[in-house]
């Protein structure tokens, strides 16, 4: 490992062979399945994929992404797998490389899951702005953060800042050099505020918008008179705002601490560098089973992926029901649920004998004001049905 010209003030510490690989197996096998099973799911359903699903699915390869360059190189560098002497990350997958890499995907994970709270707050909270949520909007919105995460990760490419080893298999930013570099502590305040700062504030304000506009729907309820199936839905979107902010806390709060503590020149004991760096990777395996356990699309298409790998003789025993007999599926601003259909209503119409009156054409008209106001209900069910999300 390169370990020369780190200032005597920082502790380098490595964890033991046998640990290191364990912790790189583990985590790297749990995010590779779980991301990877995201990845099949939504690559399956690609047709019928909402605008927002595209967000999840740039999460998804980002996050695999990190399990697959976060451990690998240090585990070739130890344990010399391909017998190569260290040919290979000693030429190609070099320390600059590896640290490019892991910063670039990591910050493409920052950038998406702030993107993704946004528009959840943009379905709920300004449903009159709803329409701006398309495929070309959200597509620029992926370019964005892929051109973003690009500049910050190659910045130390080209000079303004650098990568070196840390000493347990992983190479990082060189957060030290902001000692001895005004240039580089510009680099370094600069990359924590645009890419940990402003995207935790993003996602705080728009959960807390969130849990703030679920609230505020049940109290403008006629007498706080809802439903039970509602009170549920108000329940779990307070309950994923709050895990979503959580996770997001727990992953990189500790890391950028712990790189802020370095740039400025304490010690770091080395527990709690090898902790926080381990912390900041795990948010890409634990981020796929916060959202297929909290989605009843993605459970749904779970099960469906499942009921297609299991034998065709099987299939023929149990057909899966796609619908049953008198119900509809709804489809309202995007957002879809399925509701009984009102049998007795039907009998009233007969072919070639309905009319349309004025009165009801003009209810079926919506006017300038219903785009920018929705009821309780409806705005939770668009808050709990906004994609895969």
């Amino acid at each position: 490992m390169d370990i020369h010209n780190i200032p005597s003030n920082v502790t380098v510490y490595r964890v033991p062979d046998g640990e290191e690989t364990a912790i790189g197996v583990l985590f790297g096998w749990l995010s590779w399945i779980g991301n990877g099973v995201v990845i099949l799911l939504l690559t399956k359903q690609r047709k019928s994929l909402e605008p927002q699903d595209f967000l999840t699915l740039n999460l998804a390869v980002s996050d695999a992404s990190i399990a697959i360059f976060g451990y690998s190189r240090g585990i070739l560098e130890v344990f010399d797998v391909l017998r190569d002497d260290g040919y290979l990350i000693k030429t190609f997958w070099t320390c600059k490389v590896d640290g490019f890499l892991i910063l670039l995907f990591g910050l493409i994970s920052i950038n998406t899951l702030t993107a993704i709270s946004v528009i959840r707050y943009i379905k709920g909270c300004q449903p009159q702005h709803a329409h701006h949520v398309n495929k070309r909007n959200i597509c620029l919105v992926i370019a964005a953060v892929w051109l973003c995460s690009l500049f910050w990760a190659g910045a130390p490419l080209l000079g303004w800042g650098s990568y070196r080893a840390h000493g347990y298999g992983t190479c990082e930013i060189d957060w030290t050099q902001a000692l001895y570099s005004v240039p580089v502590k510009l680099y370094v305040i600069s990359i924590f505020f645009f890419n940990f700062f402003v995207p935790l504030f993003v996602i705080v304000f728009t959960y807390v918008s969130i849990i703030r506009t679920v609230n505020s729907s049940h109290k403008s309820s006629r007498g706080g008179d809802i439903s039970e199936r509602q009170r549920k839905i108000e329940r779990s979107i307070t309950r994923v705002s709050l895990i979503l902010c959580a996770a997001f806390l727990l992953a990189w709060s500790p890391y950028a601490v712990i790189s802020m503590w370095s740039a400025w020149g304490y010690q770091i004991p080395p527990l709690n560098s090898i902790l926080a760096s381990l912390f900041a990777k795990s948010a890409s395996f634990y981020n796929p089973f916060i959202y297929i356990g909290m989605s009843s699309k993605f459970r749904k298409d779970l099960q469906g992926l499942f009921y297609c790998l299991r034998p065709t003789s099987a299939h023929r025993h149990t057909p899966p029901v796609l619908a049953r007999a008198g119900d509809v599926h709804l489809d309202v601003d995007g957002f879809k649920e399925d509701e009984p259909v009102d049998h007795n209503a039907s009998e009233n119409v007969q072919e070639g004998k309905t009319e349309s009156s004025p009165e009801s054409e003009s209810q079926r008209r919506p006017s300038p004001e219903s785009s920018k106001s929705v009821s309780p209900h409806g705005l939770m069910r668009k808050l709990s049905d906004s994609g895969r999300l």
